[in-house]
C-alpha cells in the first residue's frame, strides 16, 4: 500500500480540502494517508487517516526548528508521496525526498490553492510589502521547480505556474463540493420574509460590511419587508463582530452560528433564499474563485456575487445567480429588489445551481483527476 503524507504549514489539519476531500478520496482508494501539520497540536486517527501535528505558534518554534520537526514526522510516515499545501511545505517535502535518496523514490506534489505571495503579505506593514513580495515570488519560483507535479485549485492560477515552472506537469483539481453532504433546499420566497445567508470565513475584507450596508439600505427602502440574515462561520478578527449589532439596530433579524464541521454547516443555511458572496475589489478576489459559491450551488441557493471574471465565467455556465458591482450600493440593492419582485426567479436560479453542481461542479469529478495523478 502506497503511503501519502499531506503536509501543511498554514491550514488546519481538518481543513475541508485537506481532510474531507484529498485525504478521504485517497484513503478510500487504496492509499495509506497521513496529515502532518505545524498549525495544531494533534495526534488522532479518523477514518483510518492519521493526524500528527504541533502548534508552531504556541511553542514559539523558529523556521529552522519547524522544518526539522516536519522532516522527522515525514520520516515516521515513510511516505511515498508528499502532498504539500504551501511553498514552505514543498521545501520540507523536497528535503525529505533528498534525505531518502536511493532508499526510496518519493514523489512531491505541490497543491496550489492560494495566491502566493500576495495572500501572506496583505497583513504586512506597507513599507515592508515590496520586499516580501519580491522574496515571496522568488521563493515560490524555486519551490515550484522542486515539485514533481503541480496541482492547481483553479485554472486562473495556472498562468503564473506556467511561467514559473513551464516544464512541470500541471493538473486542475478544483474546490467543488462533495454532493453527498449537501441536500438541495431551494426555498420559495412567499413575499413575507426574505432570508439571506453567508457561510465561511467572516471579515470586512470578505464583504461583511458591504452585506451589512446592503441589507440596511434594502430595509430602509422596503420598511414593510421582513429580513433575516443567517451567518455561519468563523470571524477572522473577533473585533469585527461589532458589525452584527448594525443589523439588529436596523430591524434585521440576525442568526449567527460558530464554525461547524464541513459535513454539518449546510443545515444552518437550509432556510435561506439568497446567499451572498459580495467581496470588495482587490487583486486577489478579482482573480480567484470563492469556494463557497459552489457550496451554495450544491444547496440549491440563488447567489448574489461580485462581478469578477472567474465568478462571471462560472455563472455563465450555471446560471445560478446575479452579479453586482460591490462598489455601487444603489445598483446592488436595486438588483436584489428586482429578484424579490420575481420570487420564481429566485427558485429557478437555485435549481439551476444544484443541477450544475450535479453535472459539473462536484468533487466526484475532481476525485477522478486526483486519482489519475496518484496512479500514473
Amino acid at each position: 500500500m502506497k503511503k501519502v503524507a499531506i503536509l501543511t504549514t498554514g491550514h488546519p489539519p481538518k481543513d475541508e480540502r485537506i481532510f474531507h476531500k484529498i485525504a478521504q478520496s485517497l484513503s478510500q482508494n487504496g492509499f495509506k494517508v497521513f496529515i502532518l501539520c505545524s498549525t495544531q497540536e494533534i495526534s488522532d486517527t479518523i477514518d483510518e487517516i492519521e493526524f500528527i501535528g504541533f502548534d508552531q505558534n504556541k511553542e514559539g518554534t523558529r523556521s529552522f526548528q519547524k522544518i526539522k520537526r516536519l522532516i522527522e514526522l515525514l520520516k515516521i510516515t515513510d511516505a511515498d508521496f508528499v502532498h504539500a499545501c504551501e511553498p514552505m511545505a514543498v521545501l520540507v517535502g523536497f528535503i525529505y525526498k533528498m534525505k531518502m535518496g536511493i532508499q526510496k523514490k518519493v514523489l512531491l506534489h505541490y497543491d496550489v490553492t492560494e495566491w502566493y505571495p500576495e495572500n501572506i503579505v496583505k497583513s504586512t506593514l506597507l513599507i515592508l510589502r515590496p520586499f516580501k513580495i519580491v522574496f515571496g515570488h522568488a521563493f515560490n519560483f524555486i519551490v515550484s521547480n522542486l515539485a514533481d507535479k503541480i496541482i492547481l485549485g483553479e485554472i486562473y492560477k495556472k498562468k503564473r505556474y506556467d511561467y514559473f515552472a513551464p516544464h512541470k506537469q500541471k493538473h486542475i483539481v478544483s474546490y467543488y463540493p462533495i454532493l453527498r453532504h449537501y441536500n438541495p433546499s431551494t426555498q420559495e420566497f412567499t413575499g413575507n420574509e426574505i432570508v439571506f445567508g453567508y457561510a465561511g470565513v467572516i471579515s470586512v475584507s470578505r464583504g461583511l460590511k458591504i452585506i451589512s450596508d446592503t441589507l440596511i439600505r434594502l430595509k430602509m427602502r422596503n420598511s414593510n419587508l421582513s429580513i433575516k440574515f443567517i451567518l455561519a462561520g468563523r470571524f477572522e478578527d473577533e473585533s469585527e463582530k461589532i458589525i452584527l449589532t448594525e443589523f439588529e439596530t436596523a430591524g434585521i433579524k440576525i442568526e449567527f452560528y460558530d464554525w461547524a464541521d464541513y459535513t454539518e454547516f449546510q443545515k444552518y443555511l437550509e432556510p435561506v433564499h439568497i446567499c451572498f458572496d459580495i467581496r470588495p475589489m482587490n487583486g486577489i478576489y478579482e482573480r480567484s474563485l470563492p469556494i463557497k459559491i459552489f457550496d451554495y450551488m450544491a444547496l440549491g441557493k440563488c447567489i448574489v456575487a461580485s462581478d469578477y471574471k472567474p465568478i462571471r465565467d462560472t455563472f455563465e455556465v450555471a446560471n445560478c445567480g446575479i452579479l453586482v458591482n460591490p462598489n455601487n450600493m444603489n445598483e446592488l440593492v436595486t438588483a436584489i429588489e428586482e429578484l424579490l419582485k420575481n420570487p420564481k426567479r429566485i427558485s429557478e436560479l437555485g435549481e439551476n445551481g444544484r443541477k450544475a453542481a450535479e453535472e459539473i461542479f462536484n468533487w466526484e469529478k475532481c476525485e477522478e483527476e486526483l486519482l489519475k495523478i496518484y496512479n500514473s
